[in-house]
C-alpha cells in the first residue's frame, strides 16, 4: 500500500538562499564512486537533505548562459511512485533569467541509476574537469533526471498519493511563470493539477 505524503511549498522562493547549488559538491563528493563502480540503491527512507543534494548534483548539468543562470531547487521530496520498493525523487527548480523571458518552474522526477546507466556518464570523459566532477556526483547520488514538466504558476503545495503527484499553484496575470500570449496559461487564480509519472514522461491527469 502506498503511503500518502504531503509537503507544504508555501514560500518556496524564500528558501533559495539556504539551497545554494555549491553545497552539492562537498557533500556528495564524500561518497563519490569510481566511474566503473556499480551503483547500488538502498531501500531505506530518504531524508530531505539527501533528496535536495541529489537534485543539486543533477542541476550542475545546467551551467547557465548570460541570460539564464543560477539553477537551483526550491523544493525536494521522494516517494515510491511505481511501487517497486525504491523511492523516486521529485523536485521543483527554477533559474534566474534576464530580460522578459518566461521564468523556469520545472517539476522533475528522478529515478535510480542502473549499472552503466548513460545518464551517469560524461559524453567525453577527461575533456572537461567540470563535467567529470558533475557526473561523479550524479553517480554518487545514485539518481538522475527522468522526466519534467513546467508548472505555470507559483507553487503552494505538493502532495504525493500513490503514483500521483498533486500540485497546487496560483496563476497571476503578470507572472513570468506563464507569459500570456506566448503559451497557453490557465485562468488567474488557484489551480490543483494532478500528474502521473511513467518512465520518461510526466502526464497531467484530467
Amino acid at each position: 500500500m502506498y503511503e500518502r505524503k504531503h509537503w507544504q511549498a508555501t514560500g518556496l522562493r524564500a528558501l533559495v538562499a539556504a539551497m545554494a547549488l555549491t553545497v552539492a559538491a562537498p557533500l556528495l563528493a564524500q561518497d563519490a564512486t569510481p566511474a566503473d563502480a556499480k551503483v547500488e540503491v538502498q531501500n531505506e527512507p530518504m531524508s530531505y537533505d539527501k533528496a535536495r543534494r541529489t537534485a543539486e548534483a543533477s542541476l550542475r548539468l545546467h551551467p547557465g548562459t548570460d541570460s539564464q543562470y543560477d539553477y537551483r531547487p526550491l523544493w525536494a521530496g521522494n516517494a515510491d511512485l511505481d511501487g517497486d520498493g525504491r523511492p523516486e525523487i521529485i523536485y521543483l527548480y527554477t533559474a534566474t533569467q534576464t530580460g522578459s523571458a518566461m521564468q523556469l518552474n520545472e517539476l522533475v522526477v528522478m529515478t535510480p541509476l542502473a549499472e552503466g546507466d548513460a545518464r551517469g556518464q560524461a559524453t567525453s570523459p577527461g575533456k572537461s574537469a567540470y563535467d567529470d566532477e558533475t557526473y561523479a556526483l550524479i553517480r554518487a547520488s545514485g539518481y538522475a533526471d527522468d522526466a519534467s514538466v513546467h508548472i505555470p504558476g507559483e507553487m503552494e503545495t505538493i502532495t504525493m498519493d500513490g503514483d500521483r503527484i498533486r500540485v497546487t499553484f496560483n496563476s497571476t496575470r503578470n507572472s513570468k511563470l506563464c507569459v500570456r500570449g506566448k503559451v497557453a496559461c490557465p485562468p488567474e487564480g488557484q489551480h490543483a493539477w494532478v500528474y502521473r509519472w511513467s518512465p520518461g514522461k510526466l502526464t497531467r491527469a484530467e
